[in-house]
């Protein structure tokens, strides 16, 4: 009670997040991997005028290793990849205005989001999330129109501060790498404008067109611009109720961008909801052009294409396409959902395998939340080049525990 007597005292809000994870690989390529991880964060907010229109938001993130059989990408090693590497992070810190009258400003290290975060997004599965610097305009009057635009100068990605462009002594390819690849390193500056308008209609129609123009100064491989247009709505013409989805982008090669693409995105999709049980059918297909792939290097890449990861490339896939289907149900406290996937290339049509993923969560109360999860990707092939990873057999699983993440 002291302690709660004496942090009520202190001037502003604060939440306290924590998650603790762990999760094992059985990989045929690489070496199986384990990790035990806590993440911890600390979210402060602080009014600067009576009337709350200014505010002040900081949000350390703090990631311990207790068992570090795995390679976090920061620390590179022979096991299977899990980008959970320790260490201390902001990962937001800014100054935000608020008119009270549907605009925002927000100016300093922050997430950013749209829509579905498949362009863009903060990649929160992962212990070290993904943020920008940037200022960031924002109307929305909770109704139809939600209209938003960024300008950020740096990335800073999952891998974490300490992935640093020279590699430590300690890492294996020290001796003939001095510079760790582009592709890794923990944060990326750039030159991007990130837009993004919604429209929503009284009957739950909603239309998003999307541009971003992104100039990334570090890896110009990844430099490009893409324009894109996303529409989605839901029924409910008795029991059931409807949902569809479509979305279609085109993206190019921009700034100093070396390779010259023009590369395009689409999905469909559709579900059924009874009551708690929701049935989706969908497919999602990245293009490819002179072997180049649409890229989606700032989206939460996890969250799509399964969560074994094999496909979630930061630096563009090489043509895709995950037909999926997915039953989603809960009951009280307790939820459950199941994802089968089938991945081929694009193009040619050729089968790469197939993906089965479970979750069951269990939301103790409305700030604790336990999950168990698995997923096993079958390979179909032995010989292919386009994804090495997907010549073998994967699993994994994880069991997580999180308070107010």
């Amino acid at each position: 009670e002291a302690m709660a007597t004496i942090w009520n005292n202190f001037p502003g809000e604060y939440e306290v997040g924590l998650r603790s994870r762990y999760q094992a690989t059985n990989d045929n390529w690489k070496q199986d991997a384990s990790a035990f991880t806590t993440r911890l964060n600390l979210t402060s907010r602080f009014d600067l005028d009576d009337e709350q229109q200014w505010q002040i938001l900081l949000q350390p993130n703090l990631v311990m290793v207790h068992d570090d059989n795995f390679n976090s990408i920061a620390d590179y090693n022979q096991y299977s990849r899990i980008p959970d590497p320790d260490g201390v992070s902001l990962t937001q810190g800014y100054v935000k205005y608020d008119n009270n009258n549907n605009w925002l400003i927000t100016a300093g290290r922050q997430i950013l989001s749209h829509d579905n975060e498949r362009q863009l997004g903060g990649s929160e599965f992962w212990q070290t999330p993904q943020s920008f610097d940037a200022i960031s305009l924002d109307y929305n009057d909770q109704i139809n129109w939600h209209i938003q635009y960024s300008y950020s100068n740096k990335v800073h990605r999952i891998f974490g501060p300490d992935a640093e462009r020279y590699l430590p002594k300690s890492d294996p390819r020290y001796d003939y790498l001095k510079e760790r690849p582009v592709s890794e390193w923990g944060e990326h500056d750039l030159n991007g404008h990130f837009f993004n308008v919604t429209y929503k209609t009284e009957n739950n129609l909603k239309l998003s067109t999307y541009l971003y123009l992104i100039d990334n100064r570090d890896f110009d491989a990844v430099s490009n611009q893409t324009i894109g247009v996303r529409l989605s709505d839901e029924f409910k013409p008795g029991q059931f109720k409807y949902r569809y989805g479509a979305e279609f982008a085109w993206q190019q090669d921009a700034y100093d961008n070396p390779n010259e693409y023009n590369a395009w995105f689409n999905l469909i999709e559709a579900s059924v909801q009874y009551r708690s049980h929701i049935f989706q059918l969908g497919q999602e297909t990245m293009s490819h052009d002179q072997e180049i792939g649409f890229k989606t290097p700032y989206g939460s890449n996890h969250k799509f294409q399964g969560w074994a990861d094999i496909f979630a490339s930061y630096s563009g896939q090489k043509g895709l396409r995950d037909t999926y289907v997915s039953y989603r149900g809960r009951h009280k406290k307790l939820r459950w959902r199941a994802v089968w996937h089938n991945f081929s290339l694009y193009g040619n049509s050729l089968n790469l395998g197939q993906e089965l993923d479970i979750e069951l969560a269990y939301r103790y109360t409305r700030k604790w939340e336990f999950k168990l999860v698995y997923s096993q990707f079958e390979s179909e092939m032995a010989q292919q080049t386009e994804y090495k990873a997907a010549n073998f057999d994967f699993s994994t699983w994880f069991i997580s525990a999180a308070y107010n993440i």
